[in-house]
């Protein structure tokens, strides 16, 4: 906006938050040179300087307030020279508390950014990088475009169906089987429409949904969907099937892509383990028909960060703290549930 570019160009920077600029400076080298999650713990202690994080801002807003309180006795007598004069350095102390107020931005910004690389360091995910398991990398568009053509999970948004983020990374199983994965955020957009009084279609609103999910490759299992919802799949996943299990039928939703291959597939075995993984959670998993890759997708983000710290974080031992204990608490149940489903 015009307005917060004016506000930076004449911004006046007080001694007291050049402090935390210079923390927040540090924190995006640390960021950058940082090869580990240790790293970056060991990084933020000891410091060895002021570890404030909050920017000091009573003197501004105390200024503003006597600026408004000061503009206000133009009312008093409007035709006065005094209160014009009033108006004139009210205005100015308002101003001047305008361009020397610090806002939260810089702070907030270079946390979010140490947050994802001490996500990235500790649980080794590649952001925005195809899988080990691709000899040739492809174009991040086409290979985005070609994962979502193998799935019929990929369209349910009739203006946009993307994925903002992405990470690869591999999960190794507690026999020492590794697996590559994919993890990644579908987002899609629908447009509701409806007719006017004429007949005439018209935009009422864009709904956002996001949903979040992994691919594994290099599976056996083929030609396999299953769901929690109560819905139908489309191609190739064309068979509908119901189990001997009554509790698992209820539950789950099961559909082939081949009806004596799901025949095959969907033992006692196969069914007890498809009920335990699903046990506690929603969602779509499906076993590609022709590829060996399955997609797990459902509602609970993956990337969403379980912390002990629950206040606002305002030093650099609090966000040691938080960086030292955070956890992802819905990737970590899942890798655990699908590496036990796999073996």
């Amino acid at each position: 906006m015009p307005l917060d570019s004016v506000r930076q160009t004449i911004h006046i920077r007080r001694k007291k938050n050049q402090v935390v600029f210079h923390n927040i400076a540090r924190l995006w080298d640390l960021a950058r040179n940082s090869h580990s999650h240790q790293d970056l713990l060991d990084g933020l202690h000891p410091w060895n300087a002021p570890i404030t994080l909050k920017f000091e801002n009573i003197q501004p807003i105390l200024l503003g307030i006597c600026g408004i309180f000061i503009s206000l006795m133009l009312f008093i007598q409007p035709a006065a020279f005094w209160a014009q004069l009033c108006l004139l350095a009210g205005l100015l102390m308002i101003f001047w508390a305008f361009i020397s107020y610090e806002n939260d931005d810089p702070v907030e910004e270079v946390i979010a950014h140490l947050e994802k690389e001490a996500i990235a360091k500790k649980y080794q995910l590649n952001f925005q990088r195809q899988p080990q398991h691709l000899s040739v990398p492809l174009n991040s568009v086409l290979f985005i475009s070609q994962l979502k053509q193998m799935f019929p999970v990929f369209s349910q948004g009739n203006i946009s169906n993307d994925f903002p983020w992405y990470a690869s990374t591999v999960w190794q199983d507690d026999q020492g089987k590794d697996h590559q994965v994919m993890l990644f955020q579908y987002r899609y957009i629908n447009e509701i429409r409806a007719k006017d009084k004429d007949g005439n279609d018209i935009k009422i609103k864009e709904v956002q949904r996001d949903l979040w999910g992994v691919f594994i490759f290099d599976i056996e299992t083929r030609g396999l969907a299953v769901t929690t919802a109560n819905k139908s799949f489309y191609y190739p996943y064309s068979f509908p099937w119901q189990t001997s299990d009554i509790q698992s039928n209820e539950k789950l939703r099961f559909f082939g892509s081949d009806r004596l291959e799901v025949v095959k597939l969907l033992t006692p075995a196969m069914v007890l383990k498809l009920s335990d993984f699903f046990a506690q959670r929603h969602g779509d998993l499906m076993f590609h028909p022709d590829k060996n890759m399955l997609c797990f997708l459902g509602p609970s983000n993956l990337f969403h960060m379980n912390s002990r710290n629950t206040k606002k974080i305002e030093d650099i031992s609090a966000l040691r703290g938080h960086l030292r204990t955070f956890n992802l608490p819905y990737l970590e149940k899942l890798q655990h549930d699908l590496t036990q489903f796999l073996k």
